[in-house]
């Protein structure tokens, strides 16, 4: 038997489809939405990764000025210091 004759004799609905049985049938109806379901969430990984990477704010370590200003209201907070002094060494870091 030849491939032109087994072609010809492959009539439409006689189990000869690309996935086999009629296409969808049997178990590939699971895998192709596995799959499909699959990358769906690889995009959506991909997609979250992206705008978490750019609206996330990348936290710049304080300058000494800054960290000063953060110690002596630290110090105000606890009661170390008085009003008077913490306003004057305020007015020094400026």
């Amino acid at each position: 038997m030849n491939i032109g004759y087994a072609l010809a004799i492959a009539g439409h609905g006689d189990r000869w489809g690309h996935m086999g049985n009629d296409g969808w049938s049997g178990w590939m109806w699971l895998w192709g939405t596995l799959m499909m379901l699959f990358w769906i969430a690889v995009i959506g990984a991909a997609v979250w990764l992206v705008v978490r990477a750019a609206t996330q704010r990348r936290a710049e370590p304080p300058t000494g000025r800054e960290r000063a200003r953060e110690i002596l209201a630290e110090r105000y907070a606890r009661g170390e210091i008085s009003t008077e002094e913490y306003d004057e060494r305020l007015a020094k870091l400026r």
